[in-house]
């Protein structure tokens, strides 16, 4: 079988490219939901409990909007509070491990009591209104490359570079400034 190469720019942000073990666990769910399905449908994909806690992981450490600071209007202590006028507290919700890649943490109970653990799509009343079709289609995308390619990987050569170490652009949006290579074989 031939080998193909594309540069993608979100491919950065799939974890599973640099950790074989969430792409070979994926894949095992894929195929215990799916059975000889190929299209997986919407409910489907709703049953792939791994698959979602892989995408918002990935949200977590490459989110499409990665500042969404608030400000105190007046001083507050906290942690009921923000702080002193004007001040924007940043707050790691995620523990000593978060700059790693483990898509587990969404598994457990661990990021359930901490309000707004998930930020992405912000919350409340200015949730972002395209959340579930965002995600529908990052998990039908993903579902379909891993039912289609029996080998995705980073290239030889293609340094497998720790979380945040890469190089981003931030504009409207956080981008890859330099995309993702990715060696995929069909098979």
């Amino acid at each position: 079988m031939p080998k193909m190469g594309f540069r993608a720019g979100s491919a950065r942000s799939l974890g599973m490219l640099r950790h074989t073990h969430v792409m070979e666990r994926l894949r095992g769910e894929i195929a215990s939901v799916m059975g000889g399905g190929s299209i997986p449908s919407r409910e489907q994909i709703r049953r792939m409990p791994y698959l979602a806690c892989v995408i918002k992981e990935s949200l977590r450490l490459y989110p499409p909007v990665p500042l969404n600071n608030r400000e105190a209007v007046r001083t507050t202590i906290l942690p009921t509070g923000g702080g002193p006028d004007g001040d924007k507290p940043m707050l790691n919700i995620y523990g000593h491990d978060a700059y790693e890649f483990r898509p587990e943490r969404w598994e457990s109970g661990e990021l359930a009591n901490i309000g707004w653990g998930f930020f992405p799509f912000s919350g409340g009343p200015r949730q972002c209104l395209g959340e579930d079709f965002a995600q529908m289609e990052v998990s039908y995308t993903i579902v379909r490359m891993l039912q289609t390619f029996s080998h995705i990987s980073l290239p030889i050569g293609e340094p497998n570079e720790p979380v945040g170490s890469e190089k981003q652009q931030l504009t409207l949006v956080l981008l890859s400034a330099e995309g993702c290579k990715v060696e995929i074989l069909k098979g």
